[in-house]
């Protein structure tokens, strides 16, 4: 079992021990550091992949010149004043530990016993609540720059990765949005189908909602189907391996369009030869691909709600889960996680179906597959929730029951009733009056 703990970064005070469950999900009001756990929760867990896919100098690299700070805070968006002499990080992953203590130390990272054993190879995507850019900006692929590659550079790579799976003969069926389908089409780009079939628009004219879910289909769809499949190089590590880091002037286009060719070679024992990379990097590129498979995916979700109607944001639920199920099928030994973040009870409100689900399929499975749940059915000790209060966590789990506290799962309501209260009586007058 992975587990974390955060002490004293940013708006996070003492997170305590916390294990990571498959189905993990984080509430509270806003800043009170959802994201930043998540975000250093994401980074551990790469570098952890990077420890177990590469060689000792991985180690060195991390351990040396504050970079393990640094990176994270380049590329999440982090302050120097989140940190304090009192901070401090402690990972406990599946093949390493991680531990960081202070404002200018460097991390330890230590093997485990079994590293050998356990090192494997799994894909990791982090989705930030920017993720509608990609649709409302036009062409945003070819607008955006970054000298070091950030959290929103990285996804709109890992976007021209995913979308290439879709075509117009094998398109993806939305859930969030009825008889809406997608594909991706290297002429035209992406390309929403609507209810009647025929009518195509691209997703910069669809609704915010549109734009805010497609890429939580997308990608989880894609990263489920990559479990068990040849690795190959990440949009990060390709930039890293070649040394283009610091050149402002990098063709994400024309990346993406690498990207997609590697992921389309039937055979990955062939070098790789495309027109678009100069010839002088060919060799480089073959020589970093990584030829094991993957065995797992985690995937990190920033406020999965967005502009979303109630009934949407249970399908997405519902959709992820489904996907955690499917891998349960490919028996690799490795178990794929979901992190969400939220504000929206309705996102509370459809883990607890799907918690519940769990817990009657233990008493009675042929009606949870009456009613359509069979294929959505994790074990119960696959999830975990938590509200973040003061800078502290707080386990919102019944422990007896295995369900979310009542109370969580609309925090407002004690509210609105008593100011309706307070309101009708001035209106209406009460009972004495």
């Amino acid at each position: 079992m992975q587990t974390i703990e955060i002490r004293n970064i940013g708006p996070l005070r003492e997170t305590g021990i916390v294990p990571v469950s498959q189905v993990m999900l984080l509430i509270g009001e806003q800043s009170t550091g959802k994201s930043t756990f998540m975000k250093i929760l994401c980074f551990c867990c790469w570098l952890e992949k990077q420890v177990m896919i590469g060689g000792d100098s991985i180690v060195s690299k991390y351990t040396h010149y504050y970079r393990f700070w640094n990176e994270l805070k380049k590329f999440h968006h982090f302050n120097d004043d989140f940190l304090s002499d009192s901070s401090c990080i402690k990972y406990d992953g599946y093949a390493i530990q991680i531990e960081m203590r202070g404002k200018k130390s460097n991390a330890k990272i230590v093997r485990k016993p079994k590293f050998a054993e356990i090192k494997h190879n799994l894909k990791i995507s982090f989705l930030p609540s920017e993720r509608n850019l990609l649709s409302s900006i036009q062409n945003i692929e070819n607008l955006y720059r970054s000298k070091d590659v950030d959290m929103l550079f990285n996804y709109i790579l890992e976007w021209g990765e995913a979308r290439s799976q879709f075509n117009v003969a094998h398109p993806l069926d939305l859930v969030f949005v009825e008889k809406m389908k997608y594909h991706y089409d290297e002429k035209y780009g992406d390309v929403l189908t609507l209810a009647d079939g025929h009518s195509k628009i691209r997703p910069y004219y669809a609704s915010s909602g549109v734009q805010s879910a497609l890429p939580i289909q997308v990608l989880a769809t894609y990263l489920a189907g990559e479990v068990g499949t040849s690795a190959k190089i990440s949009p990060v590590e390709y930039l890293k391996q070649l040394n283009l880091l610091t050149d402002s002037k990098i063709d994400v286009k024309v990346l993406s369009a690498v990207l997609s060719e590697m992921l389309r070679s039937e055979d990955t024992s062939k070098p790789i030869k495309i027109n678009k990379i100069p010839a002088s990097l060919e060799n480089v590129l073959n020589s970093i691909l990584n030829r094991s498979s993957y065995q797992s995916f985690h995937m990190f979700i920033e406020e999965l709600e967005q502009n979303l109607f109630p009934k949407a944001q249970f399908e997405l639920v519902k959709m992820l889960v489904g996907l955690l199920k499917k891998m349960e099928q490919k028996s690799t030994g490795y178990t794929s996680t979901v992190f969400l973040t939220t504000h929206s009870p309705y996102v509370l409100t459809a883990l607890n179906v799907m918690m519940l689900a769990s817990i009657a399929y233990e008493k009675s499975p042929d009606k949870v597959r009456d009613i359509g749940l069979e294929d959505y059915v994790l074990p119960k000790e696959a999830y975990s929730a938590y509200c973040i209060k003061n800078g502290r966590f707080e386990n919102i789990v019944d422990e007896e029951y295995g369900f979310i506290k009542g109370d969580f799962l609309d925090s407002v309501s004690e509210l609105v009733d008593n100011y309706t209260f307070e309101l009708n009586s001035l209106i209406y007058g009460n009972a004495e009056g």
